[in-house]
């Protein structure tokens, strides 16, 4: 089954988020849906741009533990701009290099 997280809708009126804190407030309705086998669709609808913390809570944690094949198949990104693209690109890129020397090491 797949959950929609309308991220606007957690954060009404902000188009701008940049506090890891509220990435976590996401990344926490994220892990209640995965741990139901769900997977989750992102919506950034109306969200103009994040920061990399935020980033990083809702997707870069994911990447890390679990590889970026785990986000392919279980978490979406829909309805973002050019400015969320290129920070949650980064976050999964920087991420994914963690996770592979983590693989490496073990």
């Amino acid at each position: 089954m797949e959950t929609t997280i309308n991220i606007s809708s957690l954060f009404p009126g902000i188009a701008f988020l940049g506090a890891r804190a509220s990435g976590e407030i996401v990344r926490e309705v994220m892990e209640k849906e995965l741990g139901k086998g769900n997977t989750i669709i992102l919506d950034f609808s109306n969200i103009e741009d994040i920061t990399q913390g935020f980033g990083d809570e809702v997707i870069g944690i994911f990447v890390r533990a679990y590889g970026k094949d785990y986000l392919k198949s279980h978490i979406k990104v829909i309805n973002y701009s050019e400015d969320v693209k290129i920070v949650l690109n980064w976050v999964v890129s920087y991420s994914q290099r963690l996770y592979q020397e983590k693989e490496s090491s073990d």
